[in-house]
């Protein structure tokens, strides 16, 4: 990811994807992927994932030599057993995309490698923790002006640049229109696309981030990159 007050031509900087969290496995690399094993589509469209029982029924397990003080009777039986709820999994010219709904949060995950690509918590914690965190400091030290997000994918970044600046006027590029269509409904992207009560906005583009014949004349007050592929940055903004 990168931002940037715009001028002539701005350099890119990518960071990688947000790296899914223990919920699912602790964490194995910089960029790990939620693999087969850990979800298995069924015709329900839910996934459990069980921890065994392997002791016998007249066996007592051994006493745990470290006990976790803090651990409650809920919280064990969570740990025991969670759910995730995918919502949809679809393929497309552009994209492999499966929205995993979970009771904390909902996730984009794009291509092959299962990389989470947008999130949305639930409840009243909107922070991700994650790099989308830090766009929310780019309006205060640009002009004032439009700001554009290329690599829009489920609108984590808008989401939260119009909770703290609700005044801002934003253009998000996304290539895959079936991915937009995915994200105003699961991820509430067509509600930011309404004008707010303060004149906020976001103005959703459905094409390439680099076909320069559609943007803005005047160009943006800022710039904020998050294109990925396949897990890599994309092969322009490397050259």
């Amino acid at each position: 990811m990168f931002w940037s007050s715009i001028s002539l031509s701005p350099t890119a900087i990518a960071s990688p994807p947000f790296p899914l969290t223990e919920l699912f496995f602790p964490p194995l690399s910089s960029t790990p992927t939620l693999t087969a094993a850990t979800f298995k589509l069924r015709s329900s469209s839910t996934c459990r994932c069980t921890k065994t029982d392997l002791t016998s029924q007249h066996e007592e397990p051994p006493p745990n030599p470290y006990p976790k003080q803090d651990e409650t009777p809920q919280a064990a039986a969570a740990a025991e057993e969670e759910t995730f709820q995918v919502l949809t999994a679809i393929h497309t010219q552009y994209n492999d995309i499966l929205i995993v709904d979970t009771p904390q949060s909902r996730m984009l995950l794009l291509d092959s490698t299962h990389n989470v690509h947008s999130v949305l918590q639930k409840g009243d914690e909107k922070w991700t923790g994650s790099y989308w965190d830090e766009f929310v400091s780019l309006p205060p030290i640009v002009t004032e002006g439009p700001i554009a997000i290329y690599g829009l994918g489920g609108g984590t970044a808008a989401h939260l640049m119009l909770d703290v600046w609700p005044s801002l006027q934003l253009e998000g590029w996304e290539i895959d229109e079936i991915l937009i269509d995915k994200a105003r409904e699961y991820f509430g992207l067509s509600n930011l696309e309404k004008c707010n009560d303060v004149g906020g906005q976001l103005q959703v583009h459905i094409d390439d981030a680099f076909s320069h014949e559609q943007h803005r004349p005047s160009g943006y007050a800022g710039i904020i990159i998050d294109l990925f592929s396949d897990g890599k940055v994309l092969s322009q903004l490397q050259e």
